[in-house]
């Protein structure tokens, strides 16, 4: 998928509306039920999207595969307006991760690995920087180093 935001009509005529799903513990995979046997559900691969409870306002979006969050995802705030977008490695938060408020201000920015917030700087409503984190904790680290062996030796086909 493209770096582009989509609207909320593109996600409608290309994605699975997040009501429409189930989901199956413990993983948290979501499934497109297609008959009423578990065995007839197939886990989602394409866009899955939320709208508020008036079906107005997008409130997500994100790519999936095999059930689980993969690729791009994006939240919105009740006003439309961008909330957050980051990406998901087969359901972690893994690479760029940014936050708007409800104005449209930026105030987090970050950048996980498998899970694992590496770096990162918040701001305040103001713009001023309020904290800051410039390289993961040394307690991080081994975490970071566990989390990339798993994510890189799993099997992810979870049908």
């Amino acid at each position: 998928m493209e770096n582009k935001l989509l609207t909320k009509d593109e996600v409608g005529e290309i994605g699975y509306d997040y009501s429409d799903l189930e989901m199956a513990p413990p993983d948290d995979v979501l499934f497109i039920t297609e008959g009423d046997s578990m065995d007839d559900w197939v886990p989602v691969t394409g866009v899955v999207y939320d709208l508020d409870d008036d079906g107005e306002t997008l409130l997500y979006y994100g790519e999936y595969e095999s059930g689980l969050p993969h690729g791009i995802s994006v939240d919105f705030h009740s006003n439309g307006r961008l909330k957050r977008k980051c990406h998901i490695f087969h359901g972690a938060i893994h690479g760029e991760d940014q936050q708007w408020d409800a104005e449209g201000k930026l105030v987090f920015q970050g950048e996980h690995v498998h899970g694992v917030l590496a770096w990162y700087k918040k701001w305040n409503s103001a713009g001023e920087l309020i904290e800051q984190q410039k390289e993961p904790a040394d307690d991080m680290l081994n975490l970071i180093e566990t989390q990339r062996k798993f994510y890189e030796n799993r099997d992810w086909n979870l049908r």
